[in-house]
Parts: C-alpha cells; sequence; structure tokens
C-alpha cells in the first residue's frame, strides 16, 4: 500500500511544472483583470504598469520607470502624456536636479482603482486565511524570488 502512496505523488519535475504552469496562469487571469480595470477607467495595460510603480515607489524620474519597466522612453512619453491629461499623475522639476522631471500620482483618482481592484484585494485577503504566518512569508518569499527571476530573464532576453 505504501508503493501506491508513493507513486501516487507527484514527482518534484511534475510539481515544478505545475508551479511554472500555475504562473503563467495566474499571469494570464491577471492581464483579464488588469483589462477589465483599464476598459473602466480608459487606461491600457501599459499606463496601469507605470501608474501603479510610481504609485508604489513614490515619484521617481522617466529614466528610472524607463529603466524598471523596460518600456522604451518614446513610448513611455505616451503612456505620461495619457496619464497626466486624465488626471493620474503630475510631473514637475526634481527639485534637486531642475533638467530633470520628477513623476508623481494624484491622489484624487487613486480610490478609483482601489474600488475596481477592491474584489481581488478581499479574494486574496480570504485565500490568505486558510495558510498560517509561516506558509504565508514562504509564498511572499517565493513571490519576491519569482518577480526578481523575471527580471534577471529580462534582462538576459534584451542582452541577448
Amino acid at each position: 500500500m505504501s508503493n501506491e502512496v508513493a507513486s501516487s505523488q507527484p514527482t518534484r519535475g511534475e510539481m515544478v511544472r505545475r508551479v511554472q504552469g500555475g504562473l503563467r496562469h495566474l499571469t494570464q487571469k491577471l492581464h483579464r483583470l488588469n483589462d477589465a480595470v483599464g476598459a473602466k477607467v480608459e487606461l491600457l495595460q501599459g499606463d496601469l504598469a507605470v501608474l501603479d510603480l510610481v504609485d508604489r515607489n513614490g515619484p521617481m524620474s522617466a529614466r528610472d520607470i524607463s529603466d524598471t519597466t523596460g518600456v522604451h522612453p518614446a513610448t513611455l512619453t505616451g503612456i505620461l502624456d495619457r496619464l497626466e491629461q486624465g488626471g493620474w499623475l503630475v510631473r514637475h522639476p526634481d527639485p534637486d536636479d531642475r533638467r530633470r522631471v520628477r513623476i508623481e500620482t494624484l491622489p484624487d483618482r487613486g480610490g478609483e482603482l482601489l474600488r475596481l481592484y477592491a474584489p481581488m484585494n478581499r479574494a486574496i485577503t480570504k485565500l490568505c486565511a486558510g495558510y498560517s504566518s509561516k506558509e504565508l512569508a514562504a509564498i511572499v518569499d517565493f513571490l519576491e524570488r519569482a518577480a526578481a527571476a523575471g527580471d534577471d530573464a529580462a534582462g538576459d532576453v534584451r542582452s541577448s
């Protein structure tokens, strides 16, 4: 009987493939969510990504945004123009270097996005309730390391 139990357990390689597939599936579902949110507020996926980055990191230069996202500076200019015209962010001179511009999100429209993402945030909170603090710490570690691996892989692709 113990051989039957052991043989029914997925191998480590199978589990790794399931993790990889799960991440691809999650990415697809998050793209759908972002498309739905973007459609409600007339923003594209790239617009939302830039807005989220600046909101999480605080005021940034266009160069920092371009370096972090990999968005070409000319494309980024169009994104920033749309976000500024829509009242999502503002550009102002850098107080330390007037030749540079700092991009900062505006709080007025942030509540709109919070409301649209609230169902997902509630679902994640409910999902997390089923895990111990130790398990959540492992999940956070995995997600942070997976994000870093994604950055490294993107750099490898760009340099090849």
